[in-house]
């Protein structure tokens, strides 16, 4: 049995993008064991891993919450990530070292497993000489001499005047733009006794990781020439089927609508952006396909739909739920309109379907151009899309038919990848490395913090 520590922030789609991987160790009866906050506790449990809560004091988090929902003053753009960066994956390193220590000391893993931006762990693993495997939970983050710098948006370019723009906007986002962040992140790893990567934060977890793995595929992800060795492709993480969901009255309009020869457009905000003002997207998405001959089947994510919108005012081809599994409704659809989370994406190209994406915010700037990169999808380049822009957007995506081949293209190559059942082959290949020379007695007993 191997022993694993699993690290995630708070982050919602962060945890849901490592539970696949987890469950899959669980099932094989590997002893899981899963560090993050509170909130999280029932998702973690329910994959068979021991659960280890965060206990740490941030000025915007209690672990009970999601951390990035907490946040306040986002903005979405280069300064809205320059502020995530330094207030939820830099600054709080040392408490989290702090709080990990007695944790590691106890539980000795044979290997950790962490998401690309929790670094706190991936420097311990190097001081204390754990293997390391790192899941990147959105688009490729790292420098390349064939890409613009990650939260640019710039599409990728290989040409002897696109490197040389690539090189320039990364000598101006290491010098200038991130020179504060990287700085903050060297002092941390200095104090801590650990030598700092020799590289752009950006590329630290790809620099510390034994084996990184990219939860996309490479029709979805940049062409980068200078890909490094230790990179490997295992497709998207996504939730299994719905056995046990019961679904709402008006499910039979959506058959009712494919057999009329209706679009069926689902429209969402995201779970990383519904606390914020849902005229971001989904207010706007819903009035400007209100007159349209479609059915619109909206998701809030959790805001209760009768605060969004209630019913007496909504359009008679709106369909408004808190949340429909994207599994049980993606084989549906004709259409997704979206902020951009790289979860909803990557399920709805799973499906064939195409995309009109819209958001800034966070990742999502650079999700949305790798799907209009990918021709799968039209990207509005806003965080405020007009009523006009997303019609004019949706009935783009509509009506050119290689929308739609390119999105079913992607379908057929999401199939090749087995997604969390390769993540956890990799992940054990890599603990036997240190089982072998270093052999683990078993635990008698769980971490006094975990809770089965």
């Amino acid at each position: 049995m191997t022993r694993i520590l699993i690290t995630t922030l708070p982050i919602e789609g962060h945890v849901r993008t490592i539970l696949p991987i987890a469950t899959r160790l669980s099932e094989e009866e590997h002893d899981v064991i899963w560090y993050t906050g509170r909130k999280f506790q029932p998702l973690v449990t329910r994959t068979g891993a021991r659960f280890i809560p965060i206990n740490i004091n941030l000025d915007f988090d209690d672990s009970n919450v999601d951390v990035l929902h907490a946040m306040k003053d986002k903005k979405p753009g280069l300064n809205g990530l320059k502020k995530i960066i330094s207030e939820l994956f830099i600054s709080p390193v040392p408490q989290y070292v702090k709080d990990l220590t007695p944790i590691m000391d106890d539980l000795d893993p044979d290997v950790i497993v962490a998401e690309q931006v929790f670094i706190a762990s991936s420097m311990m693993a190097v001081e204390r000489g754990i293997p390391k495997v790192i899941i990147s939970t959105g688009p490729l983050s790292t420098t390349s001499i064939d890409t613009a710098p990650f939260g640019t948006g710039l599409p990728p370019s290989s040409s002897r005047a696109g490197r040389l723009r690539n090189r320039a906007l990364a000598w101006f986002t290491v010098h200038a733009l991130f020179r504060s962040q990287q700085r903050m992140a060297i002092k941390i790893a200095n104090d801590m006794g650990v030598a700092a990567p020799p590289v752009f934060l950006n590329d630290w977890s790809l620099y510390l990781a034994d084996r990184y793995l990219l939860t996309t595929i490479p029709e979805l992800e940049y062409p980068r020439s200078d890909m490094p060795e230790n990179v490997e492709f295992v497709g998207p993480m996504l939730p299994r089927r719905m056995t046990d969901w019961a679904a709402p009255a008006w499910w039979a309009d959506i058959a009712e609508a494919r057999r009329a020869g209706r679009p069926v457009v689902v429209v969402t905000q995201g779970t990383a952006a519904n606390s914020n003002d849902l005229s971001c997207l989904l207010l706007p998405a819903t009035a400007a396909l209100a007159d349209q001959d479609m059915l619109v089947i909206a998701t809030t994510c959790g805001a209760d739909p009768d605060d969004v919108m209630p019913a007496a005012a909504r359009p008679a081809n709106l369909r408004l739920e808190a949340w429909v599994p994207f599994t049980e409704l993606m084989p549906l659809a004709d259409l997704l309109v979206t902020n951009g989370g790289i979860g909803g994406v990557q399920t709805a190209l799973t499906w064939g379907v195409p995309l009109v994406v819209a958001g800034m915010s966070e990742d999502k700037m650079e999700t949305n151009a790798r799907v209009a990169w990918s021709g799968a999808g039209l990207s509005l380049k806003t965080h405020h899309p007009s009523v006009a822009k997303i019609r004019a957007g949706v009935h783009s995506v509509l009506t050119d038919d290689s929308y739609r081949t390119r999105a079913r293209e992607l379908m057929v190559a999401y199939a090749r990848y087995s997604g969390a059942p390769r993540a956890a082959e990799i992940v054990l290949e890599v603990a036997r490395g240190r089982t072998a020379a270093h052999p683990q007695p078993e635990a008698e007993d769980a971490h006094p913090a975990a809770s089965a």
